[in-house]
């Protein structure tokens, strides 16, 4: 810790997005400040952070809820700092008080003044101006070397405009689920989720738009659909699971939608969620043909979400149906780890870089490459210069990252040589863990 803020009253969570703000703190409860402030809580959901408003709200910190969180991953999107699983005691911090929030350290610095406060507001002020280098440097530098793909993912439609302003080559993961947070009852709707797709292609042009369908279950609840309560949602009837349950009024009118935008000239790529077997995939690769007939619609790329280990673990049976593979690390993680993305109590506790799961990815992408099969990775750990590293490293060919963190996604890999990769490859897969390899690689390539 800095030791100006040795005195501040610092609460310890985990990080949950990068960045650091200065602000005064605000629980939902208390009467809106003037300007931006740093909204505390029990938790968020999804949809509560959506809807945040970002022209007021700076950053936020929870005493509950985990770093790979499909909370903290909207907040990645958004593009604010966050710090989550820090404990009941930012709960009782009074209205207005001064903050830092740190979210590369997970820490939460309160009632700054003097020195403390100075230091924290120019820190505030480099990392907007660092940020500003980045992305004028990505830009410059166009796409990423060595051969990684990069693409990006966002949680507002809106927010699609940007791709050309960006050193992205198209969206990786639309995650769906998320486009219809605050008004799910359209989610079975094909006429709401046509005009979705319709509209994003307008404004993504000729890029690529790889679209996820909906993954519902596990911390992305839909009240809509009325679905029984389950003792564990993360391990029940979520993803392709659930879809395969009600194709009528999931699957098919989201498939339709889908085959009716590339009919009218989208390029897109249609992944399906928690594949566990082979099966799955075909059946679901089987209704979206026969939709794909229906509507007499052109072809378009078909493949799967590795992220259940049974999938990473069998993916030889895979590559000889599949177009493509995405690993998605952050449920990939969880199961592997056997611990919540969404349980504080465990939030230490989940090591997106263990040794474990690097291994996973290597067999995965060992796998897929020598079969043809494109590979590409997405979450939290992909938006990580360190993460993105890695998994390069690790033979991912295509990294899916969130719009704000393209930037020093970009700079990590154009200093990755190969060389540094070998380098961090036997790290990953012979010690691996993220402290250890946050130190390793952030000193191998200076960053």
């Amino acid at each position: 810790m800095n030791r100006l803020f040795v005195n501040a009253e610092t609460h310890r969570g985990v990080s949950g997005t990068r960045g650091w703000v200065v602000a005064p703190v605000r629980r939902l409860s208390d009467p809106a400040p003037q300007g931006r402030y740093i909204l505390v809580a029990e938790d968020l959901t999804p949809a509560d952070t959506a809807g945040l408003d970002l022209t007021l709200v700076a950053g936020f910190c929870t005493a509950g809820g985990g770093p790979t969180s499909h909370t903290v991953q909207v907040a990645h999107g958004l593009g604010i700092p966050a710090v989550v699983a820090a404990g009941t005691g930012v709960l009782t911090l009074q209205p207005g008080t001064l903050c830092a929030l740190d979210g590369d350290g997970g820490l939460l610095h309160a009632g700054l003044d003097g020195p403390a406060l100075q230091a924290a507001t120019a820190r505030e002020r480099e990392q907007g101006e660092r940020d500003r280098l980045r992305h004028e440097a990505a830009l410059a530098a166009g796409p990423a070397p060595g051969g990684v793909t990069l693409s990006t993912t966002f949680v507002k439609p809106a927010q699609a405009a940007q791709l050309t302003r960006s050193a992205a080559s198209g969206i990786g993961l639309l995650a769906t689920e998320l486009l219809f947070l605050g008004r799910e009852h359209e989610i079975t709707d094909e006429a709401a989720h046509h005009r979705v797709y319709r509209d994003l292609v307008r404004m993504v042009g000729d890029a690529e738009i790889t679209v996820r369908t909906l993954d519902i279950g596990g911390d992305k609840p839909v009240p809509a659909l009325h679905l029984p309560q389950e003792d564990n949602s993360f391990l029940g009837v979520r993803g392709i699971r659930l879809a395969l349950r009600r194709p009528d009024d999931l699957l098919i009118p989201q498939l339709r939608a889908l085959y009716r935008v590339a009919a009218g000239g989208g390029r897109l790529r249609i992944m399906f969620p928690m594949v566990t077997t082979v099966g799955e995939f075909t059946r679901a690769a089987a209704i979206a043909e026969d939709v794909r007939v229906r509507l007499r619609a052109p072809r378009v790329p078909l493949g799967v979400m590795v992220e259940v280990p049974a999938c990473a673990l069998a993916v030889d049976h895979f590559v000889d149906h599949v177009d493509f593979l995405s690993i998605g690390t952050n449920d990939l993680t969880q199961y592997l780890l056997a611990a919540s993305r969404t349980n504080p109590a465990l939030a230490r506790d989940i090591d997106p870089l263990h040794v474990a799961v690097n291994r996973t990815v290597a067999h995965v992408a060992d796998t897929a490459g020598p079969a043809g099969v494109p590979l590409s990775a997405c979450g939290g750990l992909a938006a990580s210069p360190v993460g993105a590293a890695v998994l390069a490293s690790l033979g991912a060919g295509g990294l899916t990252v969130t719009l704000p963190a393209l930037p020093a996604v970009h700079e990590a890999l154009t200093r990755l040589s190969e060389d540094a990769r070998q380098a961090i490859r036997h790290e990953a897969l012979t010690t691996g863990g993220t402290a250890h390899l946050t130190q390793y690689v952030t000193t191998l390539l200076g960053l």
